[in-house]
């Protein structure tokens, strides 16, 4: 059995061309993965400070003989330090035992601090690493999310919603959006996959993060009541992710939002890409999935959501047939009756 450590400076070198070997990566995955490092003393102080007060990811890597022969990093959920994401797993050749390691130690070291839900996005053919999540430890395929490109602007060029209907996303705006979020989701993923409005809110200093959203809400000014909620996120001001929220009764105005964020973007840059996150877990993914297949899109990516419960529900499932089971360790007083 491998000992498991926190990842260190001195294990970069080894880390990269254990990276750098594996076959079914392409060039950027290799070059952001072994970047799982947080320079000193950040980690050192991010290692010991309580779950909520994390500040960046953590990362751990398996030793065996002396040998690097694995990697898991987990980042907390924006602004929701219950639940957190494993975004990178890299293993060495017959490395799933490690692998199951690794995952069973990220969650048992999280859970016992507080964390009550883990996840992790794979891509649907990655089949070896579906398998090692879901049957070697205990995850259950939840739902999946699909990511398009848009190749050619088939939108129309009219809008039918006035430009006065888009405004800033505030703050205050972010209980309403997290609703509207929350009804979306189909009611049996809805416990795993629902956000708290501080999850909306707009981070401090963002200027200062790498990745930059611009977030909008739609606002039906007659009823001062909000419709819909989008943000555009961006690391290099030329790659672009939509993520859409929208009522039942607005899915019809998706192109409108479609073209008021290429407005917005073009504002900044004219050379750009546009990608859209379809949440298929959502009442409307089937419908948007038609639309953007109609819309100059292109479907590049398709990735299962895989989810663990580390606190499992009482009221879960209401049918028990195993035994009840009674026990207190005898002492010399009486057990106090609980």
């Amino acid at each position: 059995m491998a000992k498991i450590r926190n990842l260190a400076l001195r294990d970069i070198p080894k880390l990269k061309k254990m990276i750098s070997m594996i076959s079914n990566l392409d060039s950027a995955e290799v070059g952001f993965g072994y970047k799982s490092y947080v320079p000193f003393p950040l980690n050192i102080i991010n290692r010991f400070l309580p779950l909520r007060f994390k500040f960046a990811s953590d990362s751990y890597v398996a030793i065996d003989n002396d040998k690097l022969c694995g990697l898991v990093t987990l980042k907390a959920q924006e602004r929701n330090h219950l639940c957190w994401r494993i975004t990178k797993l890299f293993l060495d050749e017959n490395g799933y035992e490690t692998g199951h390691q690794l995952v069973h130690f990220a969650i048992a070291k999280y859970g016992a601090m507080g964390a009550n839900t883990f996840s992790a996005k794979v891509d649907e053919n990655h089949e070896e690493l579906l398998e090692l999540f879901s049957k070697g430890c205990g995850f259950r395929v939840c739902a999946s999310e699909q990511l398009w490109k848009m190749e050619e602007f088939k939108l129309k060029t009219e809008n039918s919603l006035d430009k006065g209907f888009f405004r800033p996303f505030k703050n205050s705006d972010s209980e309403m959006v997290s609703s509207i979020h929350n009804e979306l989701i189909f009611p049996h993923f809805r416990y795993s996959l629902a956000k708290t409005p501080q999850e909306f809110e707009n981070i401090v200093f963002c200027g200062l993060h790498k990745t930059f959203y611009f977030k909008y809400v739609i606002e039906d000014n007659s009823l001062h009541s909000i419709k819909g909620y989008f943000s555009i996120q961006t690391d290099d001001n030329t790659n672009f992710i939509l993520d859409v929220d929208l009522v039942s009764a607005f899915d019809n105005y998706l192109p409108d939002v479609i073209n008021f964020a290429i407005s917005q973007i073009m504002m900044r840059t004219k050379n750009f890409n546009l990608y859209f996150i379809n949440k298929k877990y959502q009442t409307n993914g089937a419908k948007i999935e038609k639309f953007l297949s109609e819309s100059g899109f292109k479907n590049i990516k398709n990735q299962i959501v895989l989810v663990k419960d580390y606190y499992k529900r009482i009221n879960e499932d209401n049918r028990y047939t195993k035994p009840a089971i009674a026990f207190s360790e005898i002492t010399r007083k009486p057990a106090f009756k609980i």
